[in-house]
């Protein structure tokens, strides 16, 4: 009956979710992320410096200045201007100033500025003086060019074929799918525990023959990779509302210019997750029938590891991604099982991932997938009575071969 699947679905999932181990480590992520943003903010902050800046004009550029535009996220800089230079050094050194430029009379010839300080100024110092400087420069010429001038270049990067556009600078929309790729395996790794721990603990405690009395053995283990699949969307969906939350405060809260744009493109993100859906269910079923044909728990742990280590090798592999996205090893990467989730993400950084070959993979991982169910579901029902005993892969395959065999000849 299926309320006995759900029922043993509820059991995996309750007993693991609510054990100390799991809230910390579901935990851990939105704490390392929450301190990368701290520092991110702490470095900046040490960078910038919001005291006035004075300067001395003896080119009389900024007899009537004309103020810079200033980000919204980004204090206003006070520029004092100063009649003699030993006004503004007296300033700088009652540090009434962060600095003071000094414009030399032969400016519109030489454009030398001199910058003098007791301690280093802030980039924010620095870059809104360039910028006032720049827009009174173009004092004379209409508005619109002036401000046009002062703001600088804007890059836009599109495909030569027109399926792609982003901007120059790196965003954080440009990376997501490489940060997707990242948190699916990570996600993959940390439920590697409970995958491996699925059956062995029946099999060690001596429950196993209660169990099967009461369901089907196809029953106990869908059950179980159910529960450990919501387990999985826990963490996910948890670590999805804190990144969120994350790059909010980051925007809003820190002014962070790189959270307050962060130019999403939906098409990269959802090829990933296509990818990424079949790619968890197949290394899921690998690891319970790994998990089944091991004896002892720690052996099928030590095991999990190798999971996560076939899902890098991409990462050993960037350069000739990022060189040649849509070289033959690139293509070959993207189809692979393993390969494919983090190789697609490495892509969409550099080109477009073509459709084919998006929809090629997604077929490739799904039909891997279902042999891996297959895989576990057989090694599960051989292996579920051997207490302390390892279950051979080749005893899987004979024993389907010997099955197969005996049904023709009947």
């Amino acid at each position: 009956m299926m309320w006995k699947l759900w029922y043993v679905a509820r059991h995996e999932y309750a007993r693991n979710v609510f054990k100390k181990s799991f809230i910390l480590a579901l935990l851990s992520v939105p704490l390392l992320i929450g301190v990368n943003i701290g520092l991110i903010a702490f470095m900046v902050s040490l960078d910038n410096n919001n005291a006035p800046v004075g300067y001395v004009d003896h080119a009389g550029l900024l007899s009537d200045p004309i103020p810079a535009p200033v980000a919204p996220s980004e204090g206003a800089i006070q520029f004092i201007p100063f009649q003699t230079e030993d006004e503004a050094r007296d300033a700088l050194e009652a540090k009434s100033l962060q600095a003071y430029y000094i414009v030399s009379p032969d400016y519109f010839e030489t454009s030398r500025i001199d910058l003098l300080y007791l301690k280093e100024p802030g980039e924010n110092a620095t870059q809104q003086f360039y910028d006032f400087i720049q827009i009174n420069v173009l004092a004379d010429q209409p508005p619109e060019i002036a401000l046009r001038a002062a703001e600088g270049s804007n890059v836009t990067v599109r495909a030569p074929d027109g399926s792609r556009e982003f901007s120059g600078a790196p965003t954080l929309g440009a990376i997501l799918p490489v940060l997707l790729s990242v948190a699916f395996i990570f996600l993959l790794l940390m439920s590697s525990g409970y995958l491996m721990q699925a059956v062995v603990d029946e099999k060690e405690n001596r429950t196993m023959e209660v169990l099967i009395t009461s369901l089907s053995a196809s029953r106990l283990i869908s059950g179980k990779v159910l529960g450990i699949v919501a387990i999985g969307l826990t963490q996910l969906v948890a670590w999805i509302l804190v990144g969120a939350l994350a790059v909010f405060i980051g925007g809003e809260v820190f002014g962070i210019e790189w959270f307050q744009n962060p130019g999403l493109d939906w098409g990269p993100i959802l090829t990933v997750v296509a990818i990424a859906i079949p790619s968890y269910v197949l290394a899921c079923g690998l690891m319970v029938a790994v998990g089944s044909t091991v004896g002892q728990a720690q052996e099928g742990q030590q095991i999990g590891a190798l999971f996560f280590m076939l899902f890098m090798i991409p990462l050993y592999a960037i350069m000739v991604i990022g060189e040649t996205p849509n070289a033959t090893p690139s293509v070959v990467l993207t189809l692979l099982p393993f390969t494919s989730l983090m190789t697609v993400g490495f892509r969409s950084l550099f080109s477009v991932v073509p459709l084919w070959q998006v929809a090629a993979s997604v077929a490739i991982q799904t039909a891997c997938a279902a042999g891996a169910l297959w895989l576990a579901g057989r090694a599960f029902r051989l292996g579920m009575l051997r207490y302390g005993q390892r279950l051979r892969f080749s005893e899987i395959f004979a024993r389907a071969r010997a099955t197969t065999t005996g049904r023709s000849l009947s």
